[in-house]
């Protein structure tokens, strides 16, 4: 082959071809987690402009895990918003302020916060008129009772 033309022998030499590392490195799993995170931290720490000033957008949800419907106040601007919502439903909040009437004679469990941990006991039941306890922006998991609030274990 060295009596050829050297243009026309360009690549008679064996040549070890390197090729890029199969599968997925950390950095492409990385950058966009970080870049999540990233938005979710300045999110929470200068908040978002939403209806209910809290950290995430939205006003969360309430469930309403017992058998008696409950009504929910949305506190919007003017006039206050009130919603019937039955045993078993759910309803989406959506007011500057949220919250459930408790009558006279009624106990009112909310299981409320960002995991809906953090138990709230409202007991109307010896008392002679009722009141409207506020639902924070994350929501809450409520039940209605007519009588006496439940020994929670």
């Amino acid at each position: 082959m060295r009596d050829l033309d050297p243009s026309v022998d360009l690549y008679s030499q064996p040549q070890t071809v390197r090729r890029g590392r199969r599968g997925v490195t950390p950095a492409v799993l990385a950058l966009p987690l970080l870049a999540v995170a990233g938005i979710l931290g300045v999110a929470w720490t200068f908040g978002v402009e939403d209806a209910c000033g809290g950290p995430v957008p939205g006003c969360g949800s309430l469930r309403n895990a017992g058998d008696i419907p409950v009504t929910v106040r949305a506190v919007i601007d003017q006039p206050d918003t009130e919603t019937l919502v039955g045993g078993g439903a759910r309803a989406l909040l959506g007011g500057w302020s949220n919250g459930v009437r408790v009558d006279r004679g009624q106990c009112l469990t909310v299981e409320g916060g960002p995991f809906w941990d953090t138990l709230t006991v409202i007991d109307r039941t010896t008392e002679a008129t009722g009141v409207w306890h506020p639902v924070d922006d994350w929501g809450a998991r409520v039940q209605l009772h007519d009588r006496p609030c439940p020994e929670s274990s």
